[in-house]
């Protein structure tokens, strides 16, 4: 009896051209799952966070992503300084002697990864999806963070987020921008009103919660936030709007509460009274600046503040501190005006493409981005600590959306518009 065909089709050296694109887009779309799982966990948890990337690029490069993205690779105009920026730790190895402290902040370098792969991946996917994840992550932080806060004793982990109220205010305050932003791009009802509902939930934590520095970012944002909100209306309408609102925040509890406090600082400070958040950080500023001037050019290393910290006695607190809670004073201190202006290089490119494109989704969510860093990093070294250095990182790379939504809404050649400008 002859023996059966084989399928060819069941072997994949035998798989035709139309099989291989076929796997290829399943994988990409399993890669676009994991990395809606990666925003989602976000705010949650850092292990499952790095356990969804991993598997995002992996799906991502197995499915082809890198050889579709790359040869499309449009550079916009954050892309040099942050090349730069993950070369500073590796160029500071060959000038700073100490080769353990420098190979221990290498996570300075090798971040920068996340951010790359993330805008390639976001230059072929809709990032629509992923900004609803994360803010199903910040959601579930918030209720974790609202049901403690009225005597629930909470679970044996809280949410990553929540282990710095800094970090926690900050990702208040990008998703009240994202809901404001997709609010703008919402045609039905049903999700205009569950991203409205988000926004004065989230601003309700933000009033009756810690961090000043997400507080202060939402402040700023308030113009382009009440511009999303209520697109027809005037100049003058939303700064009127936006006066209302300063003030129902300012009649909180507990932003009264913070008012005082700064004010009470302040009052210390003059009585040389430094054991307080403001007194810190100006110490913590002075030391700073004091290592700036002593290595104006390359900095003192990415360990150089610490060393510099602790050459005085400190008690309590302060014992605690290696950075100097302020990314600008950070990268001056580690790596000299180079670090700095190459700091200030990646955030005037932040800023300058999400304000040139910030009435388009993907130019929206990277303005309101921006402006939350910039605030954020004048007291919080926005890079240190492994979920708000992914936050970063993630956020960054968004910026491939860009791309993507030009490549498949606009005319002919505005794609290389959009990366130039």
């Amino acid at each position: 009896m002859r023996a059966s065909r084989p399928d060819l089709h069941a072997n994949k050296e035998f798989m035709t051209p139309v099989d291989f694109k076929r796997q290829f887009l399943n994988l990409e779309g399993a890669a676009d799952k994991a990395f809606r799982a990666a925003f989602f966990f976000l705010p949650i948890s850092k292990s499952l966070l790095f356990l969804a990337l991993a598997i995002a690029f992996g799906l991502f490069i197995a499915g082809g992503g890198l050889r579709g993205a790359v040869p499309k690779w449009r550079a916009l105009p954050w892309t040099m300084p942050a090349l730069a920026l993950g070369l500073l730790p590796l160029l500071s190895l060959l000038v700073h002697p100490d080769l353990k402290d420098g190979l221990s902040n290498l996570d300075l370098a090798y971040y920068w990864l996340l951010a790359f792969v993330a805008f390639l991946a976001s230059s072929r996917m809709a990032i629509l999806p992923w900004m609803r994840a994360f803010l199903c992550g910040v959601f579930i932080a918030f209720c974790y963070a609202q049901a403690t806060a009225a005597g629930w004793e909470g679970l044996r982990t809280a949410p990553g987020s929540l282990a710095n109220y800094i970090l926690y205010s900050q990702m208040l305050a990008i998703s009240i921008a994202l809901l404001s932003v997709l609010y703008a791009h919402e045609s039905d009802r049903r999700w205009k009103s569950a991203y409205l509902a988000g926004i004065v939930l989230f601003l309700v934590g933000m009033a009756f919660g810690n961090g000043r520095s997400g507080m202060l970012a939402v402040l700023v944002l308030f113009p382009f936030i009440f511009s999303n909100i209520f697109p027809n209306a005037s100049r003058v309408k939303i700064l009127l709007v936006c006066v209302v609102a300063v003030l129902a925040l300012l009649m909180s509890p507990r932003v009264q509460t913070r008012i005082e406090a700064a004010v009470s600082d302040l009052r210390l400070m003059q009585n040389e009274m430094k054991e307080t958040s403001l007194g810190y950080r100006i110490d913590m500023w002075t030391v700073a600046s004091e290592v700036v001037r002593e290595n104006p050019v390359f900095g003192a290393g990415p360990d150089g503040f610490r060393k510099a910290w602790r050459s005085t006695p400190r008690t309590g607190e302060a014992l605690g501190f290696v950075e100097p809670h302020n990314a600008f004073f950070f990268y001056a201190s580690s790596y000299g005006m180079i670090g700095l202006a190459v700091l200030l290089w990646l955030y005037a490119a932040l800023l300058h493409t999400g304000w040139r494109h910030r009435t388009s989704l993907a130019g929206g969510i990277a303005f309101s981005f921006a402006v939350v860093v910039v605030v954020g990093s004048l007291t919080n070294t926005m890079f240190m600590g492994s979920i708000s250095h992914a936050w970063m990182m993630l956020f960054i790379g968004l910026q491939g959306a860009l791309l993507h939504a030009a490549s498949r809404t606009a005319p002919a050649g505005y794609e290389g518009r959009v990366a130039t400008s």
